[in-house]
């Protein structure tokens, strides 16, 4: 267990830095995001067997992160905050209101954990197809199928509680 111990450790001062500045772009929030990293770093210390090495460290820690955000913004409260934050700081104009609000909130709540994974990497990070599919451990073009289907579904779901 010592060397996993200090296999954690190594990881921690050489990319923790990179696991913070991950869930403080995904959660807008320098507290929320200190708690993530530690989570990811928890998680890596109690189960540091599961990474085989299929990607490079930093792929597998900036995946864990993306996962360990995305479980913390599942309310809708917090996945409303997300999408404010990231529209406000794409366009230039304040954050929604109102109705706006409203139906962003909506269409969070009714995708599932991958398609909100699938949508902040598309969508807020702005990664290309190659860049999701080494972290999602696909293809590019079965990110491209994912993208479409993630694309009609918001649709539907803009449609239905609009």
């Amino acid at each position: 267990m010592t060397d996993r111990r200090q296999w954690v450790e190594h990881l921690y001062r050489t990319h923790g830095h990179a696991v913070l500045r991950r869930a403080r772009r995904l959660l807008g929030n320098l507290d929320d995001a200190h708690d993530v990293m530690q989570d990811v770093f928890l998680a890596l210390h109690k189960n540091g067997d599961k990474f085989a090495g299929r990607s490079s460290v930093t792929t597998y820690l900036y995946s864990m992160a993306t996962h360990a955000s995305l479980n913390r913004i599942r309310n809708g409260q917090t996945r409303t905050r997300l999408v404010a934050i990231e529209a406000s700081a794409r366009t230039g104009v304040a954050p929604p209101t109102g109705a706006m609000r409203t139906l962003a909130h909506q269409i969070l709540e009714a995708l599932t954990d991958e398609e909100a994974e699938l949508a902040v990497y598309l969508y807020c990070d702005e990664l290309t197809h190659p860049e999701i599919a080494s972290l999602l451990g696909c293809t590019p073009r079965q990110v491209g199928e994912r993208a479409r289907k993630l694309g009609e579904r918001i649709d539907r779901i803009g449609e239905r509680v609009a």
